[in-house]
């Protein structure tokens, strides 16, 4: 049996009493935090559990059979941040162990998808969730823009993933070295934004609601950081966002 194990969205307390249960039973656990870099303490997590967990690579995660391999002899934990099954490699292993006859449980937790509710935008309002990438030297991904342009057009907010490591200030770059590049007149320095930093800390969330240009006054603080571009706002929307 496999255990697909959400931790939540900030850290391990953040994991649901399933979950942790589920942890305990299990004889082998592995992690993997790079597809949602959540501030998981390790040690506090392998002591609940009563063993060591064994953290994974993008390479072990997607290529190898190192995970396949536990849960065809034992209860295997593989512990994720956020839910479960947010990110598409983890659909890809529930139907991999399908294939191969594992049983699979999904223990569901906390996610963005759903957290950024609390910036006062309405969640039925959201059109396609849009990952923002560093660019890279030969290459610059224009398909974060047109999906915001699309999701503007049908009057619908747009929430930004940013890269692993990207701040909310280096996406407001991303994104006006994008609006520079594709002129289509979405992005500008007076457009005014949600950006969202730590959501669920013991500190508590920082949300912001500011124009661009007036992002790089902003310190986010830890990470991780996100951005949600706005639609029209319903009237309720925006009173919730003039209290930020």
């Amino acid at each position: 049996m496999l255990y697909i194990i959400g931790t939540g969205i900030y850290d391990e307390r953040d994991m649901s009493l399933k979950g942790a249960d589920a942890l305990r039973k299990c004889r082998k656990v592995f992690g993997e935090f790079y597809t949602c870099p959540v501030n998981v303490n390790r040690s506090a997590l392998e002591k609940h559990a009563g063993k060591k967990i064994q953290i994974l690579n993008r390479q072990q995660v997607e290529e190898e059979d190192i995970i396949f391999e536990s849960a065809c002899k034992q209860d295997t934990a593989f512990l994720v941040g956020g839910d479960a099954l947010s990110a598409t490699t983890h659909i890809d292993l529930v139907l991999r162990c399908r294939k191969k006859r594992i049983a699979v449980s999904i223990i569901h937790a906390s996610s963005i998808f759903t957290a950024v509710a609390e910036c006062g935008l309405q969640l039925y309002k959201f059109g396609r969730t849009v990952s923002l990438p560093y660019p890279k030297e030969n290459y610059f991904v224009k398909s974060p823009y047109e999906n915001i342009s699309r999701n503007l057009k049908d009057g619908l907010h747009t929430l930004l993933l940013l890269d692993i490591g990207m701040t909310a200030n280096e996406g407001v770059e991303v994104l006006l070295a994008l609006e520079k590049k594709l002129k289509k007149n979405i992005i500008r320095e007076s457009t005014k934004i949600v950006c969202l930093a730590h959501v669920g800390s013991d500190s508590g969330s920082k949300i912001v609601y500011v124009r661009i240009k007036d992002v790089n006054d902003v310190d986010f603080g830890n990470m991780p950081h996100c951005i949600i571009i706005p639609a029209k706002l319903h009237f309720t929307e925006e009173e919730y966002l003039k209290t930020l």
